[in-house]
């Protein structure tokens, strides 16, 4: 008995590679986990016709192979239970694992058990993973599979060592009980997934839902004042006025459908409905001007805004080969998801933040793309390195006056670095264009109104660009974009985010009123820097702080404007708490401190009670 304590203990390491997965995963990669006992260095396997006596078939009555044989089937798994999963990729050479050097320790035993019982396999990127922790009842399941496939072995007549007999013998002596209790809970496990399938919403199809209410408002001495800057001196774009301080009760509703047809795609449907009014600006007239600045707008407003059902995305995703993957959006593009999830070591991380704010909500690059129909691919190299792109259309595209290639536009690139486990980088480029109106935002309406139309705004009376109210509007222009963005978890309970960016703004045509030129450029810059307090006063809840310089011009190539002299900050923080796995809530505050880049307007403070239900 002290042997095979001392046995066990030995290959334990190995064992701890095969547990990265669910349990039906866990079971098949557990084979492993009896190598050193089976495969511990012994006489070459003979063929069955020789007559030594390290082999032996069931044609040769041994009692000892009859005796296991017995011992099995009086533990075997419930008939029709398969251990193998269809995500993971059997090997028949050990040099397949990509993880496994021929200096490692268990090398030779790996070795023997592909090659003697193929009662191995690996993951799909051809790894072994040899460092993984695993519980009694987990190594039991390994077992069970390889005396299933010592059982075949032998019932098909195939010579097997006596020595690996032996051994498994006493090893399914030691966990006779759990090997027994498997069958019961295996049956259980088939109940409830019987009982699922038959009452599951569809066979391929699945639910998700997000109903969210909001108590939110916003405090100051009056709403901002938007100013341009020009040769002659500082011109107001829109005064301020009283700002309205009541506290809003506002909801939202998300219904996420997500089917796959072939395992590997996935098709969303997403519908939305709200009764929200961003805490910001007027919205190209659609909105009130609640503050007078964008860079108050909190993180959950999007359209539509008044009560009525819309579908908020229509995307399909597939995989044409492996490691690619790509996205037709007719409804929704939202690429800082589609780009970085495939790549993203810590979801709500690198850039994401759990920030209240539409400036913090993610690198304010994608709000270029955010919404419009297009196309993108992801290429993932490694498990370090992906390069993604894409091209989106106008938000108008079913428009034929303008399609999907004559009217807005925005195409991006994006290589995405994850190092290791708890380090992600992502470098960004975006070229946008936007025709004359209200639609040109270069901010991402994250900015100023002044850094979202840098060559000059006028208000235009409702009804010119199909707005209900004045808004905003600009020439045609153009930008390119560049970003750096990070997310490092620095310790379990602490992650830190942030990025940089810059556009380069070029007017598409002359603005005489501002004295613009068509060609005439301008730039614009932002940064942020978040701090996250991971599992806060009990797991899943998040602690978040952010500090940042909104969008600002801070250089001006035409002769009748300059850049802004002053600097917005923009301050949050907030804490979200899960009260169960289905309902959170999150309190948390933000303050703008020189609103539109100007020290004469007073700080914006914006709050808010948010809670959502997920089901």
């Amino acid at each position: 008995m002290k042997n095979l304590v001392v046995k066990t203990l030995k290959i334990l390491p190995l064992i701890l590679g095969s547990f990265g997965l669910i349990l039906p995963a866990a079971m098949s990669q557990t084979h492993s986990a009896i190598a050193n006992e089976l495969s511990s260095p012994t006489p070459e396997v003979l063929p069955k016709n020789d007559s030594s006596e390290t082999t032996f078939s069931t044609s040769e009555v041994d009692p000892v192979a009859n005796e296991l044989l017995q011992q099995i089937q009086r533990v075997r798994q419930p008939k029709g239970f398969q251990v193998t999963n269809n995500e993971l990729s059997q090997v028949t050479d050990v040099n397949q694992l990509r993880d496994v050097e021929p200096t490692a320790w268990a090398y030779e035993a790996l070795k023997s058990l592909v090659e003697r019982y193929g009662c191995i396999v690996g993951y799909p990127d051809r790894t072994f993973r040899g460092n993984r922790a695993l519980s009694r009842w987990e190594f039991a399941a390994g077992l069970n599979a390889c005396m299933n496939t010592v059982e075949r072995l032998l019932q098909e007549n195939v010579a097997v060592l006596r020595e690996d007999l032996d051994k498994l013998k006493r090893l399914a002596q030691d966990f006779e009980a759990e090997l027994a209790a498997m069958g019961v809970r295996v049956d259980n496990l088939e109940s409830r997934v019987s009982y699922l399938e038959d009452h599951q919403f569809s066979t391929t199809t699945k639910l998700f839902g997000v109903a969210t209410m909001y108590v939110a408002g916003a405090a100051g001495n009056r709403t901002a004042t938007s100013n341009i800057i020009t040769d002659q001196g500082i011109k107001t774009l829109r005064p301020a006025a009283q700002i309205q301080r009541q506290a809003t009760l506002q909801y939202s509703t998300l219904l996420s459908l997500t089917t796959s047809f072939s395992g590997t795609d996935s098709l969303s449907v997403d519908l939305w409905t709200s009764n929200l009014t961003p805490f910001g600006s007027s919205i190209a007239g659609f909105t009130p001007n609640v503050t007078g600045t964008n860079m108050s707008r909190l993180s959950f407003d999007a359209p539509p805004y008044n009560n009525s059902l819309a579908i908020a995305d229509l995307i399909y995703k597939f995989r044409p080969f492996e490691n690619l993957s790509v996205f037709i959006d007719a409804v929704g593009g939202e690429v800082s998801g589609e780009l970085l999830t495939s790549t993203q070591p810590f979801a709500t991380f690198a850039p994401y933040t759990v920030s209240i704010s539409r400036f913090g909500r993610f690198d304010p690059i994608y709000y270029q793309t955010l919404a419009r129909p297009g196309i993108a691919a992801n290429y993932k190299f490694n498990d370090q390195l992906s390069f993604g792109a894409g091209f989106y259309g106008d938000f108008d595209s079913g428009n034929p006056q303008t399609g999907f290639f004559n009217g807005g536009n925005a195409a991006i690139a994006q290589l995405a670095y994850f190092p290791t486990d708890t380090l992600g980088m992502t470098l960004v480029y975006v070229r946008s264009y936007n025709p004359a109106g209200p639609g040109v935002a270069v901010s991402g309406q994250t900015g100023s109104l002044y850094a979202d139309q840098p060559f000059g705004s006028s208000f235009i009376p409702p009804g010119t660009f199909g707005n209900p109210g004045p808004a905003p509007a600009s020439i045609a222009t153009s930008a390119d974009h560049a970003t750096f963005g990070f997310g490092w978890r620095a310790l379990p309970e602490l992650a830190f985010t942030g990025d940089i960016g810059f556009a380069f703004a070029h007017a598409e045509q002359a603005n005489p009123a501002f004295n613009v030129n068509r060609g005439d450029s301008a730039t614009i810059f932002e940064w942020n820097f978040g701090l996250s307090l991971i599992d806060l006063f009990g797991q899943g809840n998040v602690g978040s702080l952010m500090v940042g310089n909104p969008y600002r011009v801070i250089s001006q190539g035409s002769s009748g404007l300059r850049p802004e002299g002053d600097t917005a900050w923009h301050i949050e923080a907030a804490y979200k708490y899960n009260l169960n796995n289905n309902i959170s809530v999150q309190p948390g505050f933000l303050v703008v401190i020189h609103p539109e880049n100007n020290n004469s307007n007073p700080p914006i403070w914006i709050w808010q009670l948010k809670t959502s239900y997920f089901f």
